[in-house]
């Protein structure tokens, strides 16, 4: 399985509790690769994405008190989360 390298920055302006899901892995019981706390403008490490492709992957992310965001991640992206 290809994989894709991406990290994910907190951008909502203060500490939250992050939950990031691969949705390209599998669709149906999606892995979460990320689940704790990152304070402002605190990034994530790099996370590994699937890719079939090699090129671009599929994330949801959610903080503690908010929706979920669906994103398209190329490989090397920063994905600002707010």
């Amino acid at each position: 399985m290809p994989n894709i390298s991406a990290t994910f920055l907190n951008n909502s302006g203060s500490s939250r509790r992050w939950v990031i899901v691969d949705l390209a892995r599998d669709p149906n019981a999606p892995p979460v690769i990320f689940n704790d706390f990152l304070e402002k403008d605190e990034s994530t490490p790099e996370l590994a994405l699937h890719s079939d492709d090699s090129i671009f992957g599929k994330a949801v992310y959610q903080r503690s008190d908010g929706p979920q965001q669906v994103v398209d991640v190329s490989n090397g992206d920063v994905v600002r989360m707010s």
